[in-house]
């Protein structure tokens, strides 16, 4: 690739599943002026309570590119979900906004999940380094945010269920009305991404 025709960016270093700072913005994820709500969240931190307007910025940034990526019905049906579907369906919304997170995972999780390999830090390293090799814009990132993004990977994939040890596997107990709210939305491929399918 030549630059400025990156599919990718390292802002998923910025935070990892942030399922505390969505139970605190339940009510405004998804309402028809998030955007303005958030912002003021972000002057005022009525909610959240991150202390400083830096991280404040930072994290909202990422929650408005996730409530956009949302697809119609997805924060109603998430506040109802348990912890351990909401852990889920974050994850999906990460994939969904984050190319290079969605080319790792599937790319590389996933084919690791089918041969019943681990996954450890220097295979994501490995990975990345191939993006680097073949994408300017990548190659040019600094190894502490190559770094930032493989521990932020491994670390999303423990907090959704999906990596314990470094061994990938299934969240066990999830009722099948969770898996239909895609399926019926045309986002099958993420039963795969979860080593449903």
């Amino acid at each position: 690739m030549t630059k400025n025709t990156t599919i990718y960016d390292a802002n998923f270093t910025a935070g990892g599943l942030l399922l505390e700072e969505l139970l605190a913005l339940e009510g405004i994820m998804g309402a028809p002026d998030a955007h303005e709500r958030l912002k003021r969240e972000e002057e005022l931190n009525e909610h959240m309570a991150v202390k400083t307007l830096g991280a404040r910025k930072r994290i909202l940034s990422e929650l408005k590119r996730r409530n956009d990526v949302a697809p119609e019905g997805f924060w109603p049906w998430y506040y109802t979900l348990s912890k351990p579907e909401q852990a889920l369906a974050a994850f999906y919304l990460c994939l969904k906004a984050y190319r290079i997170v969605l080319d790792l995972h599937m790319e590389l999780g996933v084919k690791k999940y089918r041969i019943g390999s681990d996954l450890k830090a220097y295979d994501v390293a490995l990975f990345l380094d191939g993006i680097a090799g073949a994408d300017e814009d990548v190659g040019a990132w600094s190894s502490l945010t190559l770094d930032k993004l493989n521990g932020q990977y491994r670390t999303v994939l423990k907090d959704a269920g999906l990596l314990e040890k470094n061994q990938l596997g299934k969240v066990f107990g999830i009722p099948q009305s969770f898996w239909d709210f895609f399926t019926q939305r045309g986002e099958g491929w993420f039963l795969e991404a979860c080593f449903e399918a």
